[in-house]
């Protein structure tokens, strides 16, 4: 399997990367681009991403870290009629020995947050409702789903701390960002970890 062959499918969008590695996984080292569908994490988890790769219509490959792994995603995902143009089940150190590039996202802790809120923008994708209870001071509320349509009036120049409620949410918005060329982070334990520690929210 020619790694960069798959990349220039990828940059093209000839070829979708299904990543199915945890999110904690994907977060910290992934390929840009890659779509994150943890294998197993839900009932039905085959059943759903093949409906969703049908109405994508588009030639996919998975990216697991072995090939265990791949292999079950594969099974599972060819028990509903459809199979990847390709499986990449050596992990994102054989990728990137390859030539392939690799994006990742960094832990931040609320202590080393609340110390240099100075070198970050603060961006939290929790929930307009959510944000009721209190934000960071300084932060810039976007809903996690519309990052994809807001994050161009981002500064590329500046890091970013990410932040949600407990920081799952965090962690994909982080990588969306790091995918679109930013310096992304997402706060560990999100807003409740902050509030526990005792540090400072700000309330419209």
């Amino acid at each position: 399997m020619d790694v960069s062959q798959l990349w220039e499918d990828i940059k093209s969008r000839q070829l979708l990367m299904v990543d199915v590695r945890s999110l904690k996984v994907y977060s910290a080292a992934h390929v840009p681009g890659a779509v994150n569908v943890p294998y197993g994490g839900l009932q039905g988890w085959a059943q759903e991403l093949a409906q969703w790769l049908g109405q994508v219509d588009m030639p996919f490959c998975l990216f697991a870290d072995d090939a265990e792994l791949g292999s079950a995603a594969l099974l599972a995902l060819e028990t509903h009629g459809k199979s990847p143009a390709a499986v990449w089940d050596q992990g994102t150190g054989a990728w990137e020995a390859e030539g392939g590039p690799i994006v990742s996202v960094v832990d931040i802790g609320v202590d080393d947050l609340k110390e240099n809120l100075d070198r970050y923008v603060v961006v939290d994708v929790r929930e307009p409702i959510e944000w009721r209870t209190g934000t960071i001071p300084g932060a810039i509320k976007i809903p996690l789903g519309q990052l994809p349509e807001k994050w161009e009036s981002l500064d590329a120049g500046r890091e970013y701390a990410v932040v949600c409620a407990h920081g799952n949410r965090s962690l994909r918005g982080a990588s969306f960002l790091a995918d679109q060329g930013f310096e992304a982070g997402s706060v560990v334990g999100g807003m409740a970890s902050w509030s526990d520690a005792g540090h400072p929210v700000e309330h419209d």
